[in-house]
């Protein structure tokens, strides 16, 4: 199998685990969904700090990307790979960026373009619901022009809420 045929498979596997999300998102209710509302405010903030340090530099940076993307799903050339998630999320991102929050319509038809569900000139995700995957990547271009001690202060805060959210307690096995 090519690298290409690969990504290809991650990405339509990603698809159906990404559809399995939402319908997890979309069952929960009273008390489970008021546990998700707290953590997802936490997540958000978190995440939103981070974004606010980052964004002048990734805003300054990738209009020139001279690799490509980082959106893309998979490239030889980067230390990244987002083909086995759509828009990198994982179940606990995925849940805590989703709550109370319209996400956009992933654009399927990105993955023959080797590109993100969620991008089109650049990600279409609001800054406080990325995924966890992405808010850790970052360039050689982009650490040259941030400070990464704070970045990784404020990464670790976001990891931080992503490690207490817990699966047991909100579908009320704990």
């Amino acid at each position: 199998m090519t690298a290409n045929e690969r990504m290809i498979e991650d990405a339509n596997t990603a698809i159906e685990k990404y559809r399995g999300f939402e319908f997890a998102y979309r069952l929960l209710q009273g008390k489970d969904l008021d546990y998700l509302r707290k953590m997802s405010r936490a997540y958000k903030q978190a995440v939103s700090a981070l974004q606010e340090l980052i964004l002048p530099a990734v805003q300054a940076e990738c209009p020139h990307c001279q690799y490509g993307t980082c959106c893309r799903l998979y490239s030889s050339k980067l230390k990244i790979y987002i083909a086995r998630s759509v828009g990198g999320f994982e179940f606990r991102d995925f849940l805590l960026a989703r709550c109370d929050s319209q996400l956009p319509e992933p654009d399927l038809t990105n993955r023959a373009k080797n590109f993100c569900a969620f991008w089109e000139n650049g990600c279409r995700l609001n800054p406080d619901c990325r995924s966890l995957l992405c808010l850790q990547y970052f360039c050689e271009p982009l650490q040259r022009r941030l400070d990464m001690n704070e970045v990784n202060r404020r990464l670790a805060l976001v990891q931080n809420v992503v490690d207490q959210f817990s699966l047991q307690r909100l579908f009320g096995r704990e």
